[in-house]
């Protein structure tokens, strides 16, 4: 599946959060969350692995709060989104669900310099001022690119301003969830070509974010959603040396790519990206033992990597890519407590802390990949594809005292080493020009969490001992159809995955918290796309898609619904878009969220998911070299909670997380070519 520059322009004119991109325009990902976590937002129940450029963007163990891989670049420089369901060869660990890959814009071929502009505005009509700093956001972004004899470049700059959200009642939705950040963002990719063959790109990219020290507390409607209420003075967090909360992300690759090499395609990568993160204090507001009520969490992580890849075709029916990729990564977070009261008569300064401990399990990790796909074309009809990937791993787990550990219990680490293959092998059938048939089977091979891991295994024993640590082999079966029916293109997928150690949650009722546990799982569902040019002006794109996912907690034979953080509910959208003219468009979106409540049922999770549905209306205008674009979301103003936003609800640490998704919004947005 790809998203192409005219979508992802459409959902930009709403949103800078690209996972909300992925959650309206992408069957089987989980629905928008409006934050830049990607919690519950998996892609047919498993996660996939996430890559600009060819850049990883996440590291093993998924991400944490304020660690979302997708918030690592500048939202404005995606030029195109592809999507490839399920395992594959040329990738590996951490692609069991598929791969999302994001491809930054292309410099213009015929100019030396052309300037962007892009400016844009959002606010909330229900507010009491919606045009004062607490409803107000705005993005200023410039890029300038062009093709100067054999160098190209693109280069941008952005400031993001996010400011509060309101939700449907018109209360501020409480910003230990939402909104309150300053992102300034850099980005540059400077090409050269040596001849028609040969092409050197260095890319590079940074992110910086500051956090508001917004004067406001948690309060809890009737309904229980956490919203913000202004706070006196003297409760508001004033932090001081240390402690000051710092958001910044950045990675840097150089590749180089050659297009006959003695009859080969060669593209060679190396990269580096790095996450160096503060979080700002959290309020828990009641403090359940091992959680206290206000820390702070530090996080540090770091990677370094190298890829190699060799194409050939022979004879033009079988073509064969041959490679190797290499990474190393090191993780580590820290917490640290601190005492500010929480009397509203008490000076909340944040000092020093009155103590630490670890946030997660810190751990370095080594992995090298040994690939070989090919495909083979027997006629103009029938394709054959088929591949093997071999995996290397090596790791080892540091050891303390985790803070939120409730046996408080110094576990030793240890280190270890797994290795293993997957294949895939695959048929395309065109049975008419109008219709094509395919089927596949692949095997994805990862690592499970290993700072999850580290908390299941009992406090005497030695992790490599363990069968927690063994890795997940993924099994993963697919068939489907694509075709053509008068003005309409249609496709239907349908698909089976299972393995014998995979990672999910279980949800204890006294404490609110989640339990790591390995067990043999299975994900199942199928999806269906239809796109229909009613006439020359009039197009309409419609999706649906449904997932399910069990798991057996003891190995006893007996399966239970996972988790909804892994498995999304139904999803269905429907997207439309009329030109009235070559100069004036409209646009529309409907998105239908359904319930789920088997985790719920079988004690697996706290809470039901209960469904919504979120309209969508817009317009664009065009005026010379300029695009005028007004959107205006969740026109009903329905009053909602998303899917990771209900995940919290029934856990008395995380309450105020239970925070209402965005109400009726204005976006205002003018994009000019200079």
């Amino acid at each position: 599946m790809v998203l192409d520059q005219e979508i992802i322009a459409e959902e930009m004119a709403k949103t800078s959060n690209i996972a909300n991109l992925l959650g309206a325009r992408i069957p089987g990902f989980g629905a928008p969350t409006h934050i830049d976590q990607l919690r519950t937002q998996t892609l047919r129940g498993r996660e996939p692995l996430y890559l600009i450029d060819g850049i990883p963007l996440a590291f093993n163990g998924g991400a944490g709060f304020l660690q979302g891989p997708l918030v690592k670049f500048d939202s404005g420089t995606v030029g195109r989104v592809e999507v490839l369901y399920g395992p594959t060869s040329i990738y590996g660990a951490g692609a069991t669900g598929g791969v999302i890959q994001f491809f930054s814009v292309q410099p213009p071929r015929d100019k030396a310099l052309e300037l962007n502009l892009r400016q844009s505005f959002m606010f909330y009509p229900g507010a009491d001022d919606p045009l004062d700093s607490d409803s107000l956001s705005w993005r200023t972004a410039l890029r300038a690119a062009g093709t100067i004899n054999r160098f190209d470049y693109v280069v941008s700059y952005s400031h993001d301003v996010q400011n509060g959200v309101y939700d449907g009642n018109g209360d501020i939705s409480n910003p230990v969830y939402y909104g309150y950040t300053d992102d300034d963002s850099y980005f540059a990719k400077l090409g050269f070509e040596p001849d028609e063959q040969q092409r050197i790109e260095l890319l590079a990219s940074y992110v910086d974010r500051e956090f508001d020290d917004t004067n406001f507390e948690t309060a809890f409607t009737d309904d229980n959603f956490a919203i913000a209420v202004e706070a006196d003075e003297d409760v508001r967090f004033r932090y001081t040396g240390n402690s000051q909360p710092k958001d910044e992300k950045s990675f840097f690759s150089l590749s180089y790519s050659h297009g006959d090499l003695w009859g080969n395609q060669l593209t060679a990568q190396v990269y580096t990206r790095e996450d160096d993160i503060r979080e700002p204090l959290v309020d828990l507001v009641v403090g359940i033992p091992p959680f206290p009520d206000n820390y702070q969490a530090v996080k540090k992580d770091e990677s370094t990597g190298v890829r190699f890849q060799l194409s050939r075709s022979f004879n033009d029916f079988l073509t064969v890519v041959v490679g190797a990729d290499y990474e190393e990564q090191d993780r580590e977070a820290d917490a640290f407590v601190y005492d500010i009261g929480t009397a509203l008569d008490r000076d909340r300064v944040v000092t020093e802390p009155v103590r630490s401990g670890l946030f997660i399990y810190p751990f370095e990790l080594d992995t090298l990949g040994l690939f070989l796909q090919a495909e083979l074309e027997v006629s103009d009809r029938l394709r054959f594809s088929g591949g093997i990937r071999h995996e290397d791993a090596e790791f080892e787990i540091g050891s303390g005292v985790r803070l939120f550990d409730f046996l408080q219990a110094d576990r030793p680490g240890g280190s270890g080493e797994d290795s293993g293959y997957a294949y895939n092998v695959g048929v395309t059938f065109d049975a008419t020009p109008q219709l094509t048939v395919y089927t596949n089977y692949a095997e994805g091979y990862t690592l499970p969490s290993l700072s999850q891991v580290s908390t299941i295994v009992p406090p005497d024993q030695p992790l490599e001992s363990d069968e927690a640590i063994e890795p997940q082999i993924v099994d993963n079966y697919e068939l489907g159809i694509r075709g053509i029916v008068g003005s309409v293109s249609y496709s239907v997928a349908g698909y089976y995955s299972e393995s014998d150690f995979g990672e999910n949650f279980i949800y204890d009722p006294a404490t609110g918290l989640g339990q790591y546990n390995r067990a043999p799982e299975e994900t199942y569902g199928f999806e269906v796309v239809g796109d229909w040019q009613a006439t020359d002006r009039l197009s309409l794109t419609a999706t649906y898609s449904w997932v399910e996912g069990e798991f057996d907690p003891d190995d006893s034979g007996d399966f239970v619904a996972q988790s909804s953080l892994d498995i999304p509910p139904w999803k269905a959208t429907l997207n439309g878009r009329y030109e009235v003219t070559d100069r004036l468009s409209f646009n529309f979106q409907v998105l239908a969220v359904g319930d789920r409540d088997d985790a719920f049922n079988d004690g697996v999770d706290l809470w039901e998911v209960e469904g919504y549905e979120v309209y969508d209306i817009g317009m664009d205008f065009r005026y010379g070299r300029g695009l005028f674009s007004a959107q205006i979301t969740n026109v009903l103003d329905e009053t909602y909670l998303t899917p990771a936003s209900q995940s919290y609800t029934n856990s008395l640490p995380f309450a105020p997380r239970v925070a209402g998704a965005p109400g009726r919004a204005v976006s205002l947005v003018y994009d000019v070519n200079f």
